[in-house]
């Protein structure tokens, strides 16, 4: 085998047509300075052997990149013909063709076997080892090979750590044996044991380490019979069955080779349309299962995008898919604990893992950080992630993921929240509880309202009233589980029973206020909160104007919020019902403003009468100045476009002052009322 040849095709593969030059003047100069050839002769030499590896490389080359993004099997057959058995059998017929029109003597048949085993065994065996450790160079200088990373890609895939160290020890023991050994009967027994061996790595072990093992034995054994060649100064049988015993175990690794990568290639291929989601090429929660199963804790995290989907309406499929496209890219490029992406079956988010570490809680708040920097580029416009929050929850080897992950979707949306640890077992336990109480409630009607006075700022002689309508649970005898409404209503959009919930709090409501109110003009507006998903009802309006007919509701009393901190999930349908509400009438207030998932969008696209600011404004208010600018930009904003505003949270009468120089419209707080049943504060209004 030549080295020389070897090396030749590699930098032909690696540099094409721009090392053809020296590639020829470094040969011209070998055989005229230091074989003493003649300058013709020289020069002869140096085209004939750069000629052809040259012209077979770029042949290969260019069949390559017809097959290069398709299957590696092919490579792998297109180098075994070209490079393998065409350069070496060209380069026979060549020069049997140029001693023939020279008047030479005709080559013998042994030079023949020589020259094309020999040639055989230098472009199947040595050459790919050659190319092994350019491309293992190159990667040390930054340079990524597909071909090594699929090579440890199916070693990995088979997931055989201990008897891959096995196979290798044993290599070496029997290759030290081997070459310890003068006999060449030994010798070369026990290289056939060692190509066996090999054979049986191909595709199990990878593909580099077999070939570079095929190398070494294919050198030893060669070796040692050129030794006895150069020794009985004759080329006999033996030698040239061993050229042939040689190409065909190296002929059939190749065949093995191919095979393994054949079936890799189909087995990844089936993988991909059983595993990744053909719209956003994210995992699946099997191929989760799999990743999580070399770890004994991890963490699994669940973002939830509905938020942001919400606020995208527009985009149909193929834009949300994008947007989870190059969320997936952002983050495995920029998070390095971020392996790869998993979607969900039926949920708005993404999957990820980390291992569980003494380090968590600071990866997570790097990938909140991230979250917080990502943007959706579409079309003209780039979009950030609203209110991202990871739902975590600490996972073990035996657990069941498909469980969890159903239990992490299901998390209600939570906004100003980044993280929101779960606890796996008690919550599960809990939810099944939770779903019971509220059954309870609802079944025993066990719900109580209340309400929370407004004070009207610019007009002290306004005698009308002006309330919230506000749900409590007024649990049963018997009952010892509390639940906070901080944790009822979450339970309540999990459940999925807003609408009922809804209906509840209206039917009831009315039923109260025609019992108790006899004289209409001590209200000024009655305000009531409607979820998101009941406004995007298409029945909604209708039962509430039956609703208010049953019960003599003038329903310009009436005003309905609306709880911007939830995502409409069919804002055309929501803006019809509120139109039909307004025209009956209603006001309709947009609750939680400046906070939310839409902000000033919604102030364009819904019909609204009022603007409640979010107390996160005004909590703050004497003593923020950032707080004053932003209540009075929004102030000015409601004032020009026609709207009245409701300060939240006014604890104080400092917090009074400031809102009324700001002219907000009204004030709620408890520096204003504290809230009070709703049916004792009507009977109070009605007896003043």
């Amino acid at each position: 085998m030549s080295i020389a040849n070897a090396v030749m095709v590699v930098v032909f593969i690696f540099f094409n047509w721009r090392v053809v030059y020296a590639v020829s003047l470094s040969v011209l100069a070998y055989y005229y300075c230091f074989i003493g050839k003649e300058i013709d002769v020289a020069f002869a030499s140096a085209i004939f052997i750069t000629l052809f590896p040259f012209l077979f490389s770029q042949l290969f080359i260019y069949l390559y990149k017809q097959y290069e993004n398709k299957n590696f099997s092919a490579v792998i057959g297109i180098y075994f013909v070209i490079i393998g058995l065409l350069l070496p059998l060209s380069t026979y017929v060549t020069a049997m063709t140029v001693s023939f029109f020279a008047g030479s003597e005709p080559l013998a048949m042994n030079f023949m076997a020589y020259s094309i085993l020999g040639g055989m065994l230098t472009q199947l065996s040595l050459t790919p080892t050659v190319l092994v450790l350019f491309l293992l160079v190159f990667a040390k200088l930054g340079y990524k090979s597909k071909y090594l990373e699929f090579s440890e890609e199916i070693r990995q895939s088979k997931n055989s750590s201990p008897s891959h160290l096995i196979w290798l020890s044993t290599f070496i023991v029997i290759t030290v044996i081997a070459v310890s050994f003068q006999n060449a009967l030994v010798i070369h027994s026990l290289c056939f044991v060692l190509l066996i061996l090999i054979i049986f790595g191909f595709g199990r072990f990878g593909l580099v380490q077999p070939l570079l093992m095929a190398t070494i034995v294919t050198l030893v054994m060669l070796t040692e019979s050129l030794d006895r060649v150069n020794t009985l100064r004759t080329l006999d049988e033996q030698f040239y069955g061993l050229l042939v015993v040689l190409a065909v175990m190296i002929t059939l690794c190749y065949a093995i080779a191919g095979a393994v990568i054949k079936n890799f290639e189909l087995l990844r291929q089936q993988i991909k349309l059983e595993r990744i989601d053909p719209y956003t090429d994210l995992f699946n929660v099997k191929q989760l299962e799999e990743d999580l199963s070399q770890y004994k804790k991890a963490v699994i995290v669940y973002l939830d995008l509905l938020p942001t989907m919400s606020k995208l309406a527009d985009l149909g499929y193929q834009g949300k898919a994008q947007l989870i496209f190059q969320l997936n890219n952002y983050l495995t490029i920029k998070n390095k604990n971020v392996f790869r992406c998993y979607r969900p079956p039926f949920s708005i988010g993404i999957l990820g893992f980390a291992i569980s570490d003494e380090n968590i809680d600071t990866k997570l708040n790097v990938l909140v950080s991230q979250l917080k920097k990502f943007q959706f580029y579409w079309g003209d416009t780039s979009v950030s992630l609203v209110s991202p929050t990871l739902h975590c929850v600490k996972i073990t080897k035996d657990d069941d993921i498909s469980a969890i992950v159903s239990q992490l979707c299901g998390q209600p949306t939570m906004l100003n929240t980044n993280i929101n640890w779960i606890e796996q077992e008690s919550q599960l336990v809990r939810k099944v509880d939770m779903l019971e109480y509220i059954q309870n409630v609802f079944k025993n009607n066990l719900f109580e309202l209340n309400c929370q006075p407004y004070l009207k700022l610019n007009d002290n002689k306004e005698s009308a009233h002006s309330f919230e309508v506000l749900l409590r649970i007024n649990p049963a005898d018997g009952m010892t589980q509390v639940v906070t409404p901080a944790e009822f209503f979450p339970m309540i959009n999990l459940f999925e029973l807003e609408s009922e919930l809804d209906c509840w709090v209206v039917t009831h409501t009315f039923k109260l206020l025609n019992e108790h109110i006899s004289d209409w003009d001590k209200i000024e507006k009655c305000a009531i909160n409607l979820t998101a998903k009941s406004l995007s009802s298409p029945t909604l309006a209708q039962e509430i104007l039956k609703l208010a007919d049953k019960y003599e509701i003038p329903l310009k009393r009436i005003c309905f919020e609306i709880t911007e901190s939830s995502a409409l999930q069919s804002e055309e349908q929501a803006i019809d019902t509120i139109q039909v509400l307004r025209r009956a009438g209603c006001k309709i207030a947009l609750d939680d403003f400046g906070t939310g998932y839409a902000s000033f969008s919604y102030l364009r696209r819904l019909p609204l009468d009022i603007l409640k600011i979010d107390g996160e404004f005004i909590r703050d208010l004497p003593v923020s100045e950032t707080d004053r600018l932003i209540v009075e930009s929004l102030s000015n904003v409601a004032k020009d476009i026609g709207l009245e505003t409701v300060a939240e949270f006014v604890e104080t009468d400092e917090h009074i002052n400031l809102v009324r120089s700001h002219d907000i419209t009204y004030a709620q707080g408890y520096g204003v009322a504290k809230p009070r049943p709703l049916k004792a504060f009507l009977i109070e209004i009605m007896n003043k």
